[in-house]
């Protein structure tokens, strides 16, 4: 049936198509980027510092498992964008913030450790700060 029936013809909007994004889903991606650049800082702080012992090769592995598995780790479960997630990532950030400043505090209280090294612990700080931040915004947001 055409336009004289009951049958209704489509309406065709000229306006341009706008994609709309949920918030949530560009929350949990800022999230899961920051958990990226600390994964790429880790890699850089530990090129910068000196070379370590491991008392066996199961200690390595779980220490290295931790510094850069557990960023990784963390990121993706924020890009699953419930709430939940989304604590999980201020948690992380949180002990991540503490862990930055004592590693801060006392690299400028020696005084041995070079600027790039700060300068990496400053970008990490930031990160996790920014974590705490984003991450709180979208586990208060009802």
């Amino acid at each position: 049936m055409g336009p004289a029936g009951n049958e209704r013809t489509p309406k065709r909007s000229h306006e341009p198509l706008m994609i709309q994004t949920n918030p949530g889903n560009l929350t949990s991606r800022m999230m899961a980027a920051l958990c990226c650049g600390l994964f790429v800082s880790a890699i850089a702080l530990d090129a910068l510092q000196p070379q370590k012992t491991f008392t066996s090769e199961l200690r390595q592995g779980i220490w290295y498992g931790f510094q850069f598995g557990l960023p990784l780790i963390i990121g993706g479960i924020c890009l699953i964008g419930k709430r939940w997630s989304a604590m999980v990532g201020v948690l992380y950030g949180t002990i991540g913030l503490a862990l930055d400043i004592a590693t801060f505090v006392q690299s400028m209280t020696s005084g041995t450790d070079s600027l790039h090294f700060v300068g990496l612990i400053l970008l990490t700080t930031l990160f996790n700060f920014l974590l705490i931040v984003i991450g709180g915004r979208q586990v208060l947001t009802v």
